[in-house]
């Protein structure tokens, strides 16, 4: 068979892992459909694996059958695949056909492999595709794509938030591929025969050894994965108790988010499986709905069980019968750090892999957090939540702090957007945002709060002038620290404060989780190119939270603002 051009999919074994455990369980030689595996002789040590993935009536056979009042025989869908495991320097790589990927063991291949060919191979400017993560409380995935090979810079990567997940270009060398796309397998377009197998098996591991894309792609170490089993076994213990502490109805920093980008004009309904669930369906993916679940089926396993065997199974709209989507695992994004000595290590968990802060990262997020001017308006406090803590200081503190939480004013030319402008002014021109840091909402959203605010503040003069009026119509006398919305903002004269309420560490230190001060950097770098100054207040909280509701916004008994606004929120008289 002569050469053409066309596209493989490749994977790498992880090391010590024989081919036939890289085949799951149903497909293996002992399972109910085991694949016909035999030596592949155009290769020597190699070994292929194929067989029929699937096959059954299609979906949509009852509709036409019930039509033409007859049964449509014979009519099946189906799905055929194959593997070559190919020795290559003591490790193999499999050349995947077909549909064979349904019938690998996940767990037995290499991740972030195809990612790792890519960018070793395709510089910075020659990027076609890139998908990216932002994990926190609320991870936000994006995929980017562009109609020609273009720079890295123009795809919006936030080198300091962002994991790399998938990306695509043109390698430099183009006798390697023509073009390349990996995650953690690597979809390459090139021109290649039968006999070219094991030369290009050889030369992908090598693209993959290599150090290349640290000249444009540096940012990517910033989250090294972890691939020690006693450290992986170690963190997976500390995510587990938190999930425990979420069972017993205890706030936790534990979220999920799917693994991968999702299409959500396609609908679904979600099932989370493997514990005797019973099929109990939803519309989201959510912690809440996965620990009821745990709860109401007295789910009494380990870490080990919930890997292993518990899933999550989707039924898009257009389809009639769940199928495994994700494994429960995959979805769970958290943050945590280990201790030796006065060494603190910072990891994080997304899309079923643990990640490692690298350390010269860490030290410049910690430098840049220590350098946030620190202020001390609201001190040690006894309440239990944000909620609490505004109702004391309108109790305690009306002399020089204007209560603002929960007026809402739009922008101009906006409606509905109910934009909260700070929890409370002072009269020393503090917009003062706080936020419970251990309720269930993401710290990250106090920091992008402030922002948006910020920006409106110095940018709409019918947003100031709004202000303005709420302020006069609450206390008057206090608009006086408010410029008119005619007037310029003397933006250096103002501060953002973010106050965030904390339970002191074991240590009895008040700190915040990691990618909470790497977003708050993000968050604060945009506000001083606004012009203003910020600083940031550690609130000590009681130690327990036991009995308390937690929620951030519960029912308040202060005063709520007067309103000044129509229905179009306009503001009604001059301020």
């Amino acid at each position: 068979m002569a050469k053409k051009m066309q596209t493989l999919t490749f994977r790498l074994l992880r090391k010590g892992r024989a081919p036939a455990r890289a085949i799951s369980p149903t497909f293996a030689e002992d399972g109910d459909k085991p694949l016909t595996s035999e030596p592949w002789p155009p290769i020597e040590g190699s070994e292929v694996f194929f067989g029929q993935i699937y096959r059954k009536p299609p979906v949509w056979a009852d509709f036409i059958s019930t039509g033409l009042e007859r049964a449509l025989d014979g009519m099946m869908t189906g799905g055929a695949g194959a593997v070559i495991f190919v020795p290559v320097k003591g490790r193999y790589v499999a050349v995947c056909f077909g549909q064979i990927h349904m019938a690998l063991n996940d767990d037995a291949f290499e991740r972030q492999f195809g990612l790792k060919v890519t960018l070793n191979s395709v510089p910075g400017s020659s990027i076609r595709s890139l998908d990216l993560a932002t994990p926190d409380a609320v991870t936000f995935q994006k995929r980017v794509q562009a109609s020609r090979d273009s720079d890295v810079n123009t795809f919006g990567v936030d080198q300091l938030r962002d994991i790399a997940r998938v990306a695509g270009g043109t390698p430099q060398d183009p006798n390697f591929a023509r073009f390349v796309a990996g995650k953690d397998s690597l979809s390459i377009t090139c021109e290649i025969g039968p006999g070219d197998i094991e030369a290009k098996c050889a030369e992908i591991f090598q693209v993959y050894e290599k150090k290349d894309y640290r000249t444009d792609f540096k940012w990517v170490d910033n989250l090294r994965p972890v691939i020690e089993k006693d450290l992986i076994e170690q963190l997976d213990q500390e995510l587990f108790s938190e999930l425990s502490e979420l069972r017993k109805g205890n706030p936790a920093d534990l979220h999920m988010s799917p693994p991968e980008v999702v299409d959500y004009t396609e609908g679904s309904e979600l099932h989370y499986n493997g514990f005797r669930s019973h099929g109990v369906t939803f519309h989201s993916l959510a912690i809440a709905d996965y620990v009821s679940e745990l709860n109401r089926c007295k789910f009494a396993g380990d870490i080990k069980e919930i890997k292993e065997k518990h899933r999550i199974s989707a039924k898009p709209s257009d389809k009639d019968e769940f199928s495994e989507k994700w494994k429960v695992y995959d979805c769970f994004v958290h943050e945590a750090s280990l201790t030796s000595g006065a060494n603190t290590r910072h990891f994080i968990l997304f899309a079923g892999n643990w990640f490692q802060v690298e350390a010269s990262f860490k030290d410049s997020v910690d430098k840049f957090f220590d350098g946030i001017d620190r202020v001390t308006i609201v001190g040690k406090t006894s309440a239990h939540n944000e909620q609490e803590l505004i109702e004391d200081l309108v109790n305690t503190r009306a002399g020089d702090l204007l209560k603002l939480d929960r007026t809402k004013i739009n922008p101009t030319g906006v409606k509905n957007a109910n934009l909260e402008p700070a929890d409370f002014l002072s009269d020393k021109k503090h917009f003062i945002h706080l936020k419970d840091g251990h309720s269930s909402g993401p710290i990250s959203h106090l920091w992008s709060q402030g922002v948006v605010s910020a920006e409106a503040f110095v940018g709409d003069s019918g947003f100031r002038k709004k202000l303005r009026a709420v302020v006069k119509s609450e206390k008057k006398g206090f608009e006086a620290h408010l410029p008119k919305s005619t007037d310029r903002v003397i933006r250096e004269d103002y501060t953002i404060v973010y106050g965030v309420m904390r339970q002191p560490y074991a240590n009895k230190k008040l700190d915040l989780p990691f990618f909470s001060k790497v977003s708050l950097q993000v968050a604060i770098e945009r506000l001083r190119r606004l012009g203003f100054e910020v600083a940031i207040e550690l609130i000590e909280k009681p130690a327990s939270s036991a009995g308390k509701n937690t929620s951030s916004k519960k029912k308040s008994t202060a005063r709520p603002p007067k309103p000044i606004a129509d229905a179009d929120g306009e503001v009604l008289e001059e301020a």
